[in-house]
Formats: structure tokens, sequence, C-alpha cells
């Protein structure tokens, strides 16, 4: 008989999710209400984890992949995800908190990195190496330019070295590891302008060496998880933990309790076992009876194209020009939708980030030129992309 899931969210990572899961002969569902539903729901964005759907959801007896509202707050609060690294001895930057309304204040030391304490989408944090950068931070976090759900600021301190991203699958007690990725944050190319949801990614990431594996390991995953537990509030789902290398030691620079945007496609072009297996693994929490992922050899690369404007205002409607649909099939490329919408036989853009041209290769430099020799077949009016996607491994 054949499976039947579904996957809350519209995104690039959800289209990945739904390319792979169908490549096992799954059915991907669409409803409009889930009362009615007995069948695995796999949640994509924070927004419905932070709102209760999967307590609602479980409520129901309807399995679900995805963290409770409350084991949610790791990626929902920020303060309250400090609170718990400090709880739990995580390492992690040193940091304090202001009200909105009380403004903000620091010590004088620059740079120093200001964080909205909720949900952003991802664009609530400020790197501030001047001073009137601080100035344009400061009116913007008092305003509440990024339309947090709090009121509070964290202020950080800054932490040099280079980033990478950690993804764990968690039923609560058991975990599996998957291969660590690189992402680009900035809009611009060399890691310039505002930040964004996510301008491309590439796995694995070579900055993560075995050492690092297993200090990361030892001193934030089983301590996370652990934690998690001992608070009574299990973590089930795939932890997503951002990370600073500094001077050889791992740092978490914040958690998301979700796939990364667009990691999570790199991660399924790779994944060569079965997805659906360690989703069930998850919501039954029964992932101890499997063995870890196998994943391919090589490496994988996202680019992602969007409409011009963004991160700021961005106009839609856009007819999408593809040089070839077989694209769309091809072995070692695939182009998830993330703002995209069909409309008279054709396709048009919807959103800031549309298309997340994501290829394979036996090389990162082999995964590279496929990615952008597809970016290059595919344009609309205004339509851009960062043209340095990989080059911190190359």
């Amino acid at each position: 008989m054949t499976k039947k899931v579904t996957i809350i969210g519209n995104g690039g990572r959800e289209d990945s999710l739904r390319w792979k899961l169908r490549t096992e002969g799954v059915e991907i569902m669409v409803v409009s209400t889930y009362s009615a539903q007995n069948y695995l729901t796999v949640i994509g964005p924070e927004a419905p984890i932070a709102e209760g759907l999967t307590d609602e959801l479980e409520s129901k007896n309807i399995p679900v992949f995805g963290p409770s509202k409350l084991a949610g707050r790791l990626e929902t609060s920020k303060l309250w995800a400090k609170q718990f690294m400090l709880r739990n001895d995580i390492p992690t930057a040193k940091w304090s908190t202001h009200k909105r309304s009380e403004g903000i204040h620091y010590n004088g030391n620059i740079p120093i990195v200001i964080k909205e304490d909720g949900l952003c989408g991802g664009k609530g944090v400020a790197v501030c190496k001047t001073k009137e950068e601080i100035l344009k931070a400061k009116e913007d976090f008092r305003t509440n330019k990024f339309k947090s759900t709090s009121n509070k600021i964290l202020v950080e301190e800054y932490l040099e070295g280079e980033e990478a991203s950690c993804f764990v699958l968690t039923d609560g007690k058991s975990y599996k590891i998957l291969p660590y990725c690189q992402d680009y944050k900035r809009v611009g190319e060399g890691d310039t302008g505002p930040n964004t949801g996510g301008m491309g990614a590439y796995a694995p990431a070579p900055v993560i060496t075995n050492k690092l594996k297993a200090l990361i390991e030892k001193d934030i995953i089983i301590p996370t998880i652990n934690g998690m537990q001992e608070e009574g509030i299990p973590y089930k789902g795939v932890l997503y933990i951002g990370l600073m290398i500094r001077q050889g030691m791992p740092y978490v620079i914040e958690y998301n309790v979700r796939f990364g945007d667009p990691e999570c496609q790199v991660l399924m072009m790779l994944m060569k076992s079965d997805l659906l297996p360690y989703l069930e693994a998850v919501a039954f929490e029964t992932l101890d009876t499997l063995p870890d992922p196998e994943f391919h050899d090589g490496s994988a690369m996202t680019v992602v194209m969007c409409s011009g404007g963004y991160p700021g205002e961005y106009k839609k409607g856009f007819k999408i020009d593809l040089w070839d649909r077989t694209h769309f099939v091809s072995p070692y490329t695939q182009v998830f939708h993330a703002g995209v919408k069909w409309k008279d036989d054709h396709y048009i853009t919807d959103g800031g980030r549309v298309l997340n041209v994501t290829a394979k290769g036996k090389t990162l430099q082999e995964a590279r030129d496929r990615a952008y020799k597809m970016v290059e077949k595919i344009s609309w009016e205004g339509s851009f992309y960062r043209k340095d996607i990989g080059h911190r491994a190359l």
C-alpha cells in the first residue's frame, strides 16, 4: 500500500522534501484540515511550530515530525535558548538582554551582534562593525523593523571564525547526525549587504574535521538533547544548530527547530537512504532501531535565484523563462520551487527567493559548475543570484 505524508509549508525546503519522498514512492497529500487525516505530517517552517500545530495534531493521535511548542522555544525565543545553553554548559557567545522600550546598551566594544529575541524570518540579526552600523541597528530594533514577536533584544559578543550548519534527527532520546553544511546568509558577494533567508549552501563542509565532529557531538549535541529531556520537554524532529568555529572550537550561534533553507535542498540531493523511515522513526520514537542514514559520495550545492530588490521590497508576477524543462528530472540537477506560482501555462515569480537550483557532483567544483550552468539558463525580469557560492571550500 502506498504511504501518504502531509508536508506543511510551500518553500524550497518543502519542495525538496516532497521531491525526495516522491522518489521513494510516497504520496504527498495536500489537505485543508488535519482532523480527518491519520498519516504522518511533516512540519517544514517554524511558524506552525510556534503556533502549537504539533501539539494540536498529536492530541488527535496524528503522528508528527516536528517539535512541540515548548521545545520550539529553542528557536522562537533566542533569550530562552541562551538561558538553556547557560543551564547546560553549552558553549556560546557572551550576551546581555535589553527591553525594546529601554534601548540597546553595550560596553563600547566593536564589533557586536544585535538580535531580536522572537521570530523574524531569519532577518532579525545585525552584525555591527562600526559605530555608524550600531546607530542604524539601534533605530531598526527600536522601531521593530523586523516585526519580532517579542519586546526583548539580545546584544552578543562577536565571534570571529567560520560558520557551519549542523542537522540532527532526534526522537528525544536517540539521534542521527546528517552531513554538515555551510550556507550564505548575506545578499551580496563577499558576504556583503543585509541578511537574507539564505542565498545558497553546500555540503559537506570541509571546515568540520573529524576532531570537530567529536567535539560538537560531545559538547553540544548530546547536552542539548539530554538537557531538553531532563527539563521535561523532549525535542522531536530535526534540530538545526548554527555553529561558529573559532580557533578550532565550536560555539552555538543559534538553534533552529526545522531544516535549514537552502541547506535542506543539498541534504536531500545527497541522501542515499530513504527519508521516510527516519521521519516515521522520529515521530514514533523508534530512531534507535535504524542504522545511520547513508549519503552519496561527493558534494551538492544550491544557488538561490531571487527577485530584484530582495531582501527589501520586490515585485511579483514576472514570467520565468526556462531554457529546458527537462532539468526538473535530471539525475544531477534539480530546480526546487520557493516563491513560484503556475499561471496561464507558465511559471511566474511569487516571492523574494524564487528558485533553488541544486546540483550534485563527485566534487564540489563539479556540483558548482552544474548548478551555475543551469542558473544561466533561467531568467526573469530583475532576477539575481550570488556568483560566489561554494568559494569558501574551493
